[in-house]
């Protein structure tokens, strides 16, 4: 081969990272042997002395390096640095995302398969040489059903040679009726295929397989990319014209089949999977194909993949942390507002609110300011970091542009102090709107501080031995805590509580010995036990 000898490392072969001793040489394994060689010219991949000066190494299936070969492509890189003879790396889908680090120290060389006029070319020669008599028409025919197949193509010859001599048209098309070759088409060769120069000659039922190889991710290829295709079909198009109205019937086009793809999904009309195929694939590949070229500097010039995937996993996301956000302010009890109007109207109020003192304000007074303003809206540390993500857009600095990192970890550090202090007051099941089934167990935390003076006021109370002030005082909590749970109903939060002794929401179990049946709560003024008349009155009441 032009002088060279060839040395093929093939998939069956071990291509891992060769072994780190470099006192293991050639006598270790493939990979150590592969790095002797790309940095001698005079030893051989068997270990054996090279007649020839000229040495080519062949690299077959590198996007077939797997678990098997573990850091092959890296170790593959780092010979290609080093090597003294030409590399050939050979693959089948150079979109792997395996070969991402390996394009940019390779020269990509792009080779079709052979046109049945090629291949039957080629078979005519071998058909000669063997004595078998076939006509141009049954070669083409058998190139055709092999799929550029040569291999498959000579093996199909060389068997229906056993049976006849003269091979006709008739008997090849009988022969390969049911068992022509199947494409593994990947969705960027399937748009590669619709978008290049010689789709036009494409017959509609070719079109229709290349479109259904991947119903779902071939219209997402092609709305990505179908405005990087200068067409074939506007000719001269000095000002551009002919494009862009050829550009608007493709996305007009696409536009109607994502509402027959609504149809097809959300009403199961499977019927209509051609017919969405053809909108959103066929007609606007149609408008377009021809030479692809690049829109902004630095774009490299191939299929991008479909943007519209991480965008929807990240406004997926997205609607969840606002979802949080929503539920924490409808617990503060100081926002009834939806999720809409806190994103639309409200989240610029509150960022400014958590930002600006963090900018202009001394730094131990702008923590303790945005820290009580967090806690009077129950905002977390992770619905802040919430806000200020939802705020940042593109062209517009950095919402957290002008805060001293050493302010930042001050507010960090001042939250967390004080979030041994916050109790979950309210919300032990919430219900969500839009939402068919609501979460389980979902707590919304009230974040309110509890004052530890009062914690230690309530130990040092004593109960009053007035039995029937204690039963007004209980009669009148219970009250208080019915109304706080009418209001918060009304608020469409659903709050499921026990009622018990004193009737409090954030109740806390007294330590044991105090009493008999006493309960004590956070907002109590009275937390010893009672007596056994006081636990009896107790009983009455539960």
């Amino acid at each position: 081969m032009l002088g060279f000898q060839a040395i093929e490392v093939n998939a069956s072969d071990s291509r891992g990272k060769a072994d780190a001793k470099i006192q293991k040489g050639i006598g270790g394994s493939t990979s150590n042997s592969v790095k002797e060689l790309v940095s001698n010219e005079s030893l051989s991949h068997k270990m054996e002395r090279t007649q020839q000066q000229k040495t080519v190494l062949i690299m077959d299936e590198v996007d077939g390096m797997s678990a098997g070969d573990r850091g092959g492509v890296a170790d593959l890189i780092a010979s290609i640095k080093i090597s003294k003879v030409p590399i050939i790396c050979i693959c089948n889908d150079r979109y792997s995302q395996k070969l991402k680090s390996l394009m940019n120290y390779c020269l990509l060389l792009s080779f079709r398969k052979p046109t049945k006029q090629q291949m039957a070319k080629r078979l005519s020669h071998i058909a000669k040489a063997e004595g078998i008599q076939v006509n141009e028409i049954a070669l083409e025919e058998l190139a055709e059903r092999s799929n550029g197949d040569i291999r498959m193509a000579i093996n199909q010859l060389q068997y229906m040679s056993l049976s006849m001599s003269v091979i006709k048209f008739d008997d090849i098309k009988q022969r390969l009726q049911s068992s022509s070759k199947d494409e593994d088409i990947s969705p960027f060769t399937a748009v590669d295929k619709l978008f290049g120069f010689n789709a036009g000659k494409l017959r509609m039922d070719e079109r229709i397989d290349l479109s259904m190889s991947d119903p779902d991710l071939v219209p997402l290829l092609i709305q990505e990319n179908y405005i990087n295709y200068r067409p074939s079909s506007a000719g001269k198009d000095d000002n551009g014209m002919k494009r862009m109205s050829l550009i608007a019937r493709a996305a007009e086009s696409i536009g109607d089949g994502d509402i027959i793809n609504v149809q097809i999904r959300r009403y199961r009309q499977w019927q209509l999977s051609q017919f969405g195929s053809l909108t959103s694939c066929i007609i606007p590949a149609a408008l377009l194909h021809g030479s692809r070229e690049i829109l902004e500097q630095g774009e490299r010039n191939f299929n991008r993949f479909g943007g519209w995937l991480g965008k929807n996993s990240t406004m997926g996301k997205n609607y969840r942390l606002l979802e949080d956000l929503h539920v924490h302010l409808l617990t503060s009890r100081e926002s009834d507002l939806g999720r809409a109007t806190i994103r639309l109207d409200c989240l610029t109020l509150l960022l400014k609110r958590l930002t600006d003192p963090l900018r202009v304000l001394p730094k131990d007074e702008a923590v303790e300011t945005v820290v009580k303003f967090m806690d009077s809206y129950s905002i977390s540390m992770e619905d802040y970091d919430t806000i200020v993500e939802m705020s940042k857009f593109k062209g517009h600095p950095n919402p957290l542009d002008g805060i001293q990192p050493a302010v930042k970890a001050a507010l960090t550090r001042a939250y967390n102090k004080g979030s041994s202090l916050r109790v979950v007051r309210a919300a032990d099941l919430v219900t969500i709107s839009n939402f068919k089934k609501a979460p389980k167990k979902r707590i919304a935390a009230m974040l309110e501080p509890l004052e530890g003076s009062l914690a230690e006021e309530n130990e040092e109370e004593t109960p009053s031995d007035d039995e029937n002030q204690d039963d007004d005082l209980d009669d009148l909590k219970k009250k208080s805590v019915e109304s706080n749970l009418e209001s918060l109903n009304s608020k469409a939060i659903k709050v499921e509580l026990e009622l018990k002794g004193s009737g409090s929401s954030g109740a806390k179990k007294a330590p044991a010995g105090r009493g008999k049946g006493s309960a004590a709560t956070a907002t109590s003024s009275q937390k010893a036990g009672r007596g056994s008349g006081s636990g009896s009155a107790s009983k009455r009441k539960r």
